[in-house]
């Protein structure tokens, strides 16, 4: 009950205080006014009006009551189907996870690899994406230095490729469908769809020349039930000195 009043004092208290005045005023208007509807009127007349009145106050409140009850109970029923709905979307939310494949894996730049599996290139030029590396890039890899000629003469220069093997996991309970992996708003791979438990491999080559700095990765994708995601990594460029990965983020859900 207190609870009750302290929701809806603010309504309650402004209409018990003219229920209680209302009576008062009316025999005031009656006594002193220059009214002569009330002169001929007896105990018998003034009892049914007092019980009309009456009546019709604890009608009202009744009515009142039972709207405030209702609308209550309609807002508590609101945040149970929320509270349901949100916990069936959650029952088949899907779940990327992005890791670097380990130094077992250094060979897979040779590889060809079947899509959705590719390789990504991002070149001052262009960016390329391919079921197999180019050539030109085997030996910086696998030495850590490239070539250079320079007036007739060659040297070896500690290489600024950075060649990243990730591997794409969806850890989810369902499926993610129309899957894509963006950077600044472009796509770097076509839209493909993962089970639970299924992988991907989209290792990433940051070509020489392309400018240093902290780049951000989107996933975007669909659930079963048309629900759209975000989830994002990062991975700090540094040339010739590496790179550091930021683990990928937590689902989002987008409007």
């Amino acid at each position: 009950m207190q609870n009750f009043f302290r929701s809806y004092g603010w309504f309650i208290v402004p209409i018990i205080t003219l229920i209680i005045f209302t009576p008062w005023v009316l025999n005031l208007f009656f006594l002193n006014g220059e009214v002569k509807t009330a002169a001929n009127l007896g105990n018998k007349e003034w009892l049914a009006f007092w019980g009309s009145y009456l009546g019709g106050v604890a009608t009202l409140t009744a009515v009142v009551l039972t709207l405030l009850q209702n609308q209550k109970v309609i807002k508590q029923n609101e945040k149970i189907l929320n509270h349901q709905e949100k916990r069936a979307r959650l029952a088949h939310m899907p779940f990327i996870d992005v890791l670097i494949l380990n130094d077992k894996d250094k060979e897979l730049h040779k590889t060809k690899l079947q899509p959705p599996n590719t390789f990504i290139t991002l070149s001052p030029n262009d960016t390329l994406i391919s079921s197999q590396l180019p050539k030109k890039y085997h030996v910086p890899i696998e030495q850590g230095t490239e070539e250079v000629k320079e007036s007739h003469v060659t040297r070896l220069i500690a290489t600024e490729i950075n060649f990243i093997r990730l591997q794409i996991t969806q850890k989810g309970p369902s499926l993610s469908s129309k899957t894509q992996l963006q950077l600044e708003n472009e796509d770097l791979s076509p839209p493909f769809t993962l089970a639970p438990g299924e992988s991907v491999i989209l290792p990433v080559l940051f070509d020489s020349g392309w400018p240093e700095g902290n780049y951000k990765f989107i996933f975007s994708y669909e659930d079963i039930e048309g629900y759209k995601y975000e989830q994002f990594f990062s991975i700090q460029h540094r040339g010739a000195k590496g790179y550091s990965f930021t683990p990928v983020s937590n689902p989002e859900l987008k409007s």
